[in-house]
């Protein structure tokens, strides 16, 4: 009984963890007439960046798609004309998804707008998409690019003209799974909260933090403050998987641990 108990939480906790969380967004800030790249306050502040040779518009507000937010956006429409964010800390997730509204200004247009990524902003990746052609297709619709998007702490976004087409670009979001800490994870860019992932009595912390262990239900079976080389009693919880939750040098983490 006691294994298949296991099994089940196993496969609860991570339909719960393997959950796609949206954790970045970006809607471009709310100007009022054009407004060059530079000059204008969008959502995301330091350490996330914005540049290149396009401007910020009010006109055209992106519309027509769910969660459309109605205000400033990006028009790139010359060859070359570039719009990057930089600096978007994706470490914590992998597993990422871009999303985007976009706005074409010709009906011909398909996906001359370059979409790439990068984690040093020396090497870029370039992210396939496509749009429909024709009669009524020159308006905002979200996109998803595919491709690899890197977990780094300083990811780059660019979006690059091609030509003279005009695009407009809206409410940019990231999403990815949460990076679980702990037994079969090989992620060495994370530093550990918990010293022993599987535990019969009490869990080690390798940080200070206050934490949360939380069962394969997603309900919160322990709160504590605990020091470095500190221990917490868990020897009446049940036996099965938990993770557990703090803050690593101003990181949070989430660590799974092995209950026997």
């Amino acid at each position: 009984m006691k294994k298949f108990y296991s099994l089940f939480s196993a496969v609860i906790l991570a339909a719960t963890v393997n959950a796609q969380t949206t954790f970045f967004t970006e809607n471009m800030g709310t100007a009022t007439a054009t407004t060059e790249i530079a000059a204008n306050t969008f959502q995301n502040a330091a350490p996330v960046t914005f540049s290149g040779t396009a401007d910020v518009r009010a006109s055209s507000a992106s519309s027509g798609y769910a969660g459309a937010s109605a205000g400033a956006n990006v028009m790139v429409n010359a060859n070359n004309e570039t719009f990057l964010i930089s600096g978007v800390d994706t470490s914590e997730y992998e597993n990422i998804t871009l999303s985007l509204g976009q706005r074409k200004g010709a009906s011909a247009a398909n996906n001359e707008l370059k979409i790439e990524v990068s984690e040093d902003g020396a090497t870029w990746t370039l992210l396939s998409y496509t749009r429909p052609t024709g009669s009524g297709t020159a308006n905002w619709a979200v996109i998803s690019p595919t491709g690899t998007i890197p977990t780094t702490e300083t990811l780059s976004i660019r979006f690059t003209g091609t030509n003279a087409t005009e695009w407009r670009i809206d409410d940019v979001k990231l999403a990815g799974t949460l990076i679980v800490l702990g037994t079969g994870n090989t992620n060495a860019t994370k530093a550990n909260l918990v010293k022993n992932t599987v535990v019969s009595n009490t869990i080690l912390f390798a940080a200070k933090s206050d934490v949360q262990v939380i069962n394969a239900n997603g309900q919160v079976v322990k709160t504590a403050s605990v020091n470095e080389n500190t221990s917490l009693e868990v020897s009446s919880l049940p036996a099965g998987i938990y993770i557990v939750t703090g803050n690593v040098a101003g990181k949070a983490v989430s660590q799974k641990i092995i209950k026997k």
